[in-house]
């Protein structure tokens, strides 16, 4: 299969790229956004311990400008760079540089036939809501993409270096194919993973070739249904590690309700004797009711397989690159505890863990105005695989939201939320532990 999908873009490629060369501007668009957060937080390591506790407070400020050419021949190119930092850290800057390249490539429709697009470059690459493939960075590697900021859980990057295909035979069918670049790492077998204190107090160098993403999947929207497989497989050469993982999601809305689910498998080797094994899943609901204010309800159970030690398999879900955690497990538990994705705990006083994930999550919307907008989630996060003698409860986590639209362009958003933790956190870490808490308050332009 790689290699009649790696047949297809390298022929597309070659014809794609020299369409451009003959291609003039038709249109060109410039525009981008600014936001900034006034963040508070408290207690996200569940210490009172005043040596070791987390209080981090800051104002993030990202700011994206982008440059939209429209050409002759059905012909598109972005270019979108990003600034990402907080108010302050000027002095980091002069380390690792100020603006990225957020978004870079061509796109060429119906090329060769009708229904036929080929995108070449950095661009954004998700399945369904980002439960396997969404996002290149998650908090815990954000550090890759810029070190400017300290939220990393609200980094605005998550482009992939990748060559994509999309055919679309009828209105209600698209079938995709992508190759990712995750790491070049140029014959030399080796990466360096920066240090990351106190999580990673020193860089590690690991003995690792390549890394490549593949995936492909289909489309299918009759009306008010819709129905995606996809593959995806996730390849370090160096070690001879493939990470593969199948799945389907479904969505279905009509009048006001909607109902979606999602199952996904992993298989796969880790080296000669062991194999992936993991498994994750969703099931949701939701309705607005056709009233005034159009207060809405929703409903999620997400389930992310552990592994309970007693194979060589790794039967725990292994995140390839999710995105939207934040809405799956909460706004604080994302960045304390989950910031490699679903499933795996990774904290500075919890360590690592794969104690997989079984979360529950009721929602509830209103609209009082046309320009106000309230949210409020409550979370129940349960572990699926601990030690005897350990509580499976992680905590309860409750997010309220506000949205105020001044004009169409310029927003104000509030956002508070609080962690109750669970008895397996206070059985991990015994006595002296903490509820964790944060305040976000937001300003956003378009324009």
């Amino acid at each position: 299969m790689k290699k009649v999908m790696l047949t297809l873009l390298a022929a597309a490629i070659l014809v794609g790229l020299a369409l451009p060369a003959l291609a003039a501007v038709e249109n060109v668009k410039v525009g981008g956004d600014v936001n900034f957060k006034m963040i508070y937080r408290n207690n996200f390591d569940f210490m009172t311990d005043d040596a070791v506790k987390l209080n981090p407070h800051y104002t993030y400020m990202g700011t994206r400008i982008y440059v939209k050419a429209e050409l002759s021949g059905n012909v598109e190119a972005m270019v979108r760079l990003i600034n990402e930092r907080d108010f302050g850290n000027d002095y980091l800057r002069e380390v690792e540089g100020s603006v990225l390249l957020d978004l870079g490539y061509v796109k060429v429709s119906d090329l060769l036939t009708k229904g036929l697009t080929l995108t070449v470059g950095r661009q954004e690459i998700q399945l369904g809501e980002g439960l396997v493939v969404g996002s290149r960075y998650r908090a815990l590697d954000y550090l890759g993409a810029d070190v400017g900021t300290a939220a990393l859980d609200y980094g605005q990057q998550k482009a992939f270096d990748a060559v994509k295909v999309d055919f679309a035979p009828a209105e209600n069918l698209v079938l995709s194919a992508f190759k990712a670049k995750i790491i070049e790492s140029y014959g030399l077998g080796t990466v360096t993973i920066p240090a990351i204190p106190p999580l990673i107090p020193t860089p590690v160098t690991l003995s690792m070739g390549d890394v490549d993403l593949w995936g492909a999947s289909l489309n299918w929207k009759p009306e008010g249904l819709s129905v995606e497989p996809y593959f995806v497989s996730l390849n370090a050469y160096h070690n001879d590690t493939t990470l593969m993982t199948g799945g389907v999601r479904a969505t279905w809305d009509v009048a006001g309700f909607s109902l979606k689910g999602e199952f996904a498998k992993q298989f796969g080797e880790l080296g000669p004797a062991t194999d992936f094994k993991g498994w994750a899943g969703y099931l949701g609901a939701g309705y607005t009711f056709d009233v005034a204010a159009k207060p809405a309800v929703s409903f999620a159970t997400n389930y992310f397989s552990g592994d309970d030690g007693t194979s060589t398999d790794i039967k725990s879900w292994i995140p390839v690159f999710p995105a939207n955690i934040a809405s799956r497990v909460g706004k604080i538990a994302y960045p304390a505890l989950f910031p490699a994705g679903e499933g795996t705990i990774i904290s500075t006083t919890l360590g690592l863990q794969t104690t997989g994930l079984w979360s529950t999550k009721l929602g509830l919307g209103l609209q009082p105005t046309e320009k106000l907008g309230l949210g409020l989630d409550f979370f129940y996060l349960r572990a699926n695989e601990v030690a005897p003698g350990v509580s499976k409860t992680i905590g309860y986590e409750i997010d309220a939201s506000a949205k105020y639209m001044i004009t169409e362009d310029l927003s104000l958003c509030g956002d508070l939320g609080y962690f109750m933790r669970g008895g397996l956190i206070k059985d991990t870490l015994g006595a002296g532990t903490k509820n964790a808490w944060q305040a976000i308050a937001s300003i956003g332009l378009a324009f």
